[in-house]
This record gives C-alpha cells, structure tokens and sequence, in this order.
C-alpha cells in the first residue's frame, strides 16, 4: 500500500489490520505488556464523508479493541493525506440535536436569534468549545480551548461499509472539526452529525484525538 495515494486509502476494506505506532500507541502497547511496537486493530467499518462541492473526502476507519474503540481519520484534499487519530472522550454520549439540548448542551451551537423559537436542526455549531481534560499525574483537571478550523461546518454525502441494517441508503453529514493551540495530547475535537437527506433528525457524535504521521501507520489488506 502507498499511503500518500488516496486511492489506495479508499480501498482499504473492513476486516483489514491498521496498525497505529504513535508516542500514545506505543506507551498503550507497552502498558499492556506487548512491547515497543505499537497497537494492532481490525477496522470494523468504513464511513466515507464526500464533500458536497467535491473539495475534500474523510474516510473513518472504526477501529476494533478490547479496551476502547478507536477511529481514524483520513483526510483527503486533491493528492494531499493527512491523518488524525480519534477516540469516544468519556462523559460526552452523543444524542439528537433536540435530546442534547434538554441535556443542557447549548454550549454546542451558536444562539439562535429567538431563543424562544427555533428548530434544533437549524442551529449553527459553535466558534469555540471548552474541554475539561485530567491534568498530569497529581495535577488538576484542565480546561482546554477549542477553535473552529477555518473551513467550518462540511456538508457531505455519508455513506457505511458494512451498510448497517435500518440506515437509508442517502445519508448526509456535517462534519466540524476544531483545534485546540494549548499544549494538549489531544488537540483534535470532532463532531460529526448524521442524518437522511430531507429530514429534520440527525445524530450526533463527538471525537477527541491528536495528529499522527503516515509512518507512524500500517496497514495490512484483505
């Protein structure tokens, strides 16, 4: 496999091995008592993110682990490939627009013009979040400052290798991403909101995780 071609990237398949060897892949493998090697994932799914103006592609690969799952990202921009591996942060489920705002989550979206009447799925995202992450050992929590990258909220066409059972053939997305410039092992903050095309409902997922290089990343074909 090439890993500066992103066509080779598009035609990896789930049941691949990606194996990720970055300074947080290593410490985990060691941790764990596998040496200084890195950490060896099956890719359960592929979700494929195409920009709607046809300017980007993000394919996210659902790592399989038995201590937590991992995603990684493949950012794709005419011949350029950049990479970003994910994790689920604890404490922050994801949920429909209108289920995050009853759970008090309006730090999400910008304020709408009338806050007494609005459509949730009408909301803009944020310019800025605030992250709560632990400190180092002995250290107190931080609070972690979360920008929106310049090219903001990415409408896509979304699509799921495997098709899972009960998701309509035309899915949308928007996908966000943000950066923290404070020193932080995880300056990355995703959101990504799915949904069917011409419907209102849409689900949303939230993802933490750092830059990684592409030899710092294996990946082994079926």
């Amino acid at each position: 496999m090439d890993k500066t071609n992103p066509s080779d990237w598009q035609a990896v398949k789930p049941k691949s091995i990606v194996t990720i060897s970055d300074a947080q892949g290593i410490q985990d493998s060691m941790r764990r008592g596998l040496g200084v090697r890195g950490l060896d994932y099956t890719v359960r799914s592929v979700a494929r993110c195409e920009q709607l103006d046809g300017l980007s592609t993000y394919v996210i690969f659902t790592l399989d682990d038995t201590e937590q799952a991992a995603f990684l990202l493949v950012k794709i921009v005419d011949d350029l490939v950049d990479l970003t591996l994910y994790f689920e942060p604890p404490g922050l489920s994801g949920g429909e627009r209108a289920d995050l705002l009853d759970r008090g989550m309006h730090w999400l979206f910008q304020t709408p013009a009338d806050l007494n009447s609005f459509e949730p799925s009408e909301l803009r995202y944020t310019t800025s979040l605030v992250q709560t992450v632990p400190g180092a050992a002995g250290a107190p929590p931080l609070e972690l400052l979360y920008a929106l990258k310049p090219q903001g909220e990415l409408q896509c066409h979304y699509s799921e290798s495997p098709a899972r059972a009960g998701l309509p053939a035309q899915m949308l997305a928007t996908l966000v991403e943000y950066r923290c410039d404070q020193p932080a092992e995880n300056p990355e903050f995703l959101i990504l909101d799915v949904g069917e095309e011409r419907s209102r409902r849409s689900f949303l997922r939230f993802f933490l995780g750092c830059p990684i290089q592409l030899s710092e990343v294996d990946v082994l074909g079926i």
